[in-house]
């Protein structure tokens, strides 16, 4: 028979065996252990002609093992086994009967084991067989003095559940040496040759494993790691990367406000500020919202158009500038902060007096020498202007009354205007006989309600 698929698996099944030995890992090794073992033989004549072919046949082993760990992963297996291989032709060319039969072997397989997990290991080694007995079944003169009674073969296969008290197994063996013997019929010009060839498959029952106690290793604390460098271990520092203080876990001294000055020397820990001011704004003395360092008032109320200061009141009459249509003159709040005019205006109202039911002046040259005051007043402040507000007494009803007070605070606007006083500065208001300053039971207080009163107002 003359295929070499088991010899190729038993060279595959060796270098995978010897490349996963620089993978071993670091464990603890196992004791010495061994026990029984019980298998079945397939197996045949490996022959070197076409002449003769054998098929596989059944035998049987029983025995012992030995286990010697040399590492965590490796050891040295030695079995002692009585072995029956049975031999049946298959087919034979010519008129020498072929040996058939049983032989039974003392077998010593002696191999490497390399267990590659918890519940698989693989096996190679090799095997000296010692011939005991021979059976021949197919007649012809074959004795046991026609083999060779010492005879080598190599072998290799796997193991499962290597570590457990019951290992099922599976090897191929490869006979080395020729079986035949000088006096054997097929010597001489046939030059055939006879070597084993089969498979075995058991179990082994282990019976004793001695238990290792693994080696103490002492165990060196590790120095504490201070990342940071603060004095304060990574384990008990909440900030390992950044220094800081047993205050705060091993963080920094924190910065609420984040202004770049720390809590502990913040005296404003929560609002932004400046190391000049200790952490805290700028002040702002005043409360007017323009701090201190902007605020040209600090201690007085004011306003950022004047720098934080109040509004200004130039001419001190206590009417601030913003509102004072004089600035620059003392006047009073009653006239937007100019000079009280109500005496002129007063004094010229009171030449302005009506003949009855008309708009006609009673004196109008004693009206007209009380223009140029009133005039002096408009050419002084240009923004000055003058309501006339045209007033009647009760004589006649208001359907009357009404449009002759206007028409006298008309004539009163004319007589302005006729001096060169801008139209735009007078307005007329029709008062009837709505606002009278004198009784209106007599002569003389009819007389004084008939006239005009002149209101001073500035424009924007």
């Amino acid at each position: 028979m003359k295929k070499f698929s088991p010899l190729l698996l038993l060279v595959a099944t060796l270098m995978v065996a010897m490349t996963s030995m620089a993978q071993t890992t670091k464990a603890v090794k196992p004791g010495i252990s061994g026990g029984l073992l019980g298998a079945l033989n397939y197996t045949q004549f490996r022959t070197n002609t076409s002449n003769i072919d054998y098929k596989y046949d059944l035998g049987w082993a029983g025995g012992l093992y030995l286990n010697v760990p040399l590492s965590t992963k490796w050891s040295l297996e030695a079995q002692g086994q009585w072995s029956v291989l049975k031999y049946n032709v298959k087919s034979q060319v010519g008129t020498i009967k072929q040996f058939a039969g049983t032989m039974q072997y003392q077998s010593l397989p002696i191999f490497l084991k390399y267990q590659t997990s918890k519940n698989f290991a693989l096996t190679g080694g090799g095997q000296v067989d010692f011939l005991n007995t021979l059976k021949n079944d197919a007649g012809g003169g074959y004795f046991k003095r026609n083999f060779t009674s010492v005879s080598t073969a190599l072998t290799a296969g796997f193991e499962l559940f290597p570590t457990k008290t019951v290992q099922i197994y599976g090897r191929y063996i490869y006979g080395i040496s020729d079986l035949k013997y000088d006096k054997n019929p097929n010597v001489g010009k046939l030059g055939h040759t006879f070597k084993n060839e089969g498979f075995q498959f058991g179990v082994k029952v282990r019976l004793f494993a001695k238990k290792v106690v693994p080696p103490v290793v002492p165990v060196v604390a590790a120095a504490p790691v201070d990342t940071d460098s603060d004095g304060i271990v990574d384990s008990l520092d909440k900030c390992p990367t950044v220094p800081g203080v047993a205050k705060y876990q091993g963080c920094p001294v924190p910065d609420t406000d984040k202004d770049g000055i720390n809590d502990e020397q913040d005296k404003c820990p929560t609002v932004p500020g400046l190391a000049k001011y200790q952490g805290c704004p700028v002040p702002d003395t005043d409360k007017d919202g323009i701090n201190d360092e902007q605020d040209k008032c600090p201690t007085v109320p004011g306003l950022a158009k004047y720098a934080g200061c109040p509004i200004p009141d130039t001419d001190g009459d206590g009417v601030n500038d913003e509102q004072d249509k004089c600035p620059n003159e003392a006047g009073v709040a009653s006239n937007y902060g100019c000079p009280d005019m109500t005496p002129v205006l007063n004094e010229a109202a009171k030449s302005f007096y009506f003949v009855i039911n008309t708009a006609k002046l009673v004196d109008a040259k004693i009206a007209k020498s009380k223009f140029d005051p009133v005039l002096d007043l408009l050419a002084k402040y240009p923004k000055l202007q003058l309501e006339i507000q045209g007033n009647t007494d009760v004589t006649g009803n208001d359907k009357i009354n009404m449009p002759l007070s206007q028409k006298r605070a008309d004539a009163v606007k004319k007589a302005f205007t006729d001096k060169g006083i801008s139209a735009d500065r007078l307005t007329t208001v029709a008062n009837g006989s709505s606002k009278p300053k004198a009784d209106n039971k007599t002569k003389a207080g009819r007389k004084e309600n008939r006239n005009v009163t002149l209101v001073p107002s500035f424009k924007d």
